[in-house]
């Protein structure tokens, strides 16, 4: 089974989650490490 759901504007689908997902500061460093995750 699957959904359609139509998204207009700025609207936030999951109630309590950020805008912006935590993924997109996790970045890999100069010496090759993992940072952001904290």
């Amino acid at each position: 089974a699957g959904f359609v759901v139509a998204i207009c504007g700025e609207i936030m689908t999951m109630p309590g989650l950020p805008s912006k997902p935590s993924s997109e500061k996790i970045i890999i460093n100069e010496a090759g490490e993992i940072d952001g995750l904290s």
